[in-house]
């Protein structure tokens, strides 16, 4: 979960790594509420700010109207090269993904990403695109329910959780999340860690609607080639599904040859497309979690695109 408000999570890390400056073309991917974005614009950067999210994209173009360095898109980083030739740039600076939902989407009950407010089951980055969760339940079996629930939230005894939410929906129709709420705490044992539970339930049916995975994963794959050289990628991920596709990633696009270690001659021809900037992740400080209790979880990956002379050096 992040915070991308006045003050967003490791703004001012993220400023020192993706080196704002006039001249500099950066992407916002996760605009939110634009606390990043306004930072890096009165850094001198141009800023090419997207988001799903309607209120988002309000008010990026709100706060574009004295900016004429922000240009605005509703659209998703998956569509990362459309986004960058609407704007006439072939490529770009440095790339920003903070993933995840931002505290003004958790706390809105219309989005229904919260278990905390009673609201439609939707979870939907943009209401507009896809199916509401409420749909995805309808459809799903309980085998495939239970996977989504094992494999987004991490969670143990997704079996069990997935038949009473299926029971549950085939008496009445699951259509808010506090019917929703009802149904996980009615299923636990009353040792359990009920807020810890709902929180991985809503995670992984926010992942499936918005095929969040899938999209992250996606756009790494673009940056190779939309971030210029020299350019930088950075990505603030808060939970281990994306953490771990953003480490697998830098470390496979860091070497020269990614063949099974039994294969004795390299048959790939792969090439070293990243120089890792970051040992290990960043993380906030203690007087950020304080301010910012969403912020803990937060950990933040940079790397450099390497020119394509150095890429067939290595």
């Amino acid at each position: 979960m992040t915070c991308r408000l006045h003050v967003p999570v490791l703004r001012d890390e993220v400023c020192g790594w993706l080196q704002p400056g006039p001249g500099r073309r950066l992407v916002d991917g996760t605009f939110g509420y634009g606390g990043h974005a306004t930072a890096l614009l009165d850094a001198g950067a141009d800023v090419l700010g997207l988001d799903l999210d309607e209120v988002a994209v309000v008010a990026c173009r709100r706060i574009s109207t004295d900016r004429p360095r922000l240009h605005c898109q509703q659209r998703s980083f998956v569509e990362l090269r459309e986004a960058l030739a609407a704007v006439g740039w072939t490529q770009c600076d440095g790339l920003l993904l903070d993933l995840g939902v931002s505290s003004p989407q958790l706390d809105d009950p219309a989005k229904g990403f919260s278990y905390r407010a009673d609201g439609p089951l939707d979870l939907r980055f943009c209401q507009q695109r896809g199916r509401p969760a409420h749909e995805l339940l309808v459809d799903l079996d309980e085998t495939e329910l239970a996977q989504i629930l094992r494999d987004f939230g991490e969670q143990r005894g997704a079996r069990e959780l997935a038949r009473a939410m299926k029971g549950a929906e085939r008496t009445e129709p699951l259509r808010t999340t506090a019917q929703l709420a009802a149904v996980v705490r009615a299923a636990l044992p009353a040792t359990a860690p009920v807020n810890a539970v709902l929180s991985r339930v809503f995670q992984a049916l926010r992942i499936a609607v918005n095929e969040e995975l899938t999209a992250l994963q996606s756009v790494l794959s673009q940056a190779l080639t939309a971030v210029a050289p020299a350019g930088r990628v950075a990505v603030i991920a808060y939970h281990s599904l994306e953490d771990r596709i953003v480490k697998r990633w830098l470390d496979r696009e860091r070497r020269d040859c990614v063949c099974p270690p039994e294969v004795p001659v390299c048959r790939c021809g792969h090439r070293a497309a990243l120089r890792p900037l970051t040992r290990r992740a960043v993380t906030p400080s203690a007087a950020e979690i304080i301010a910012n209790p969403r912020a803990r979880s937060a950990k933040l990956r940079v790397a450099e695109v390497l020119p394509n002379g150095e890429r067939s050096a290595q």
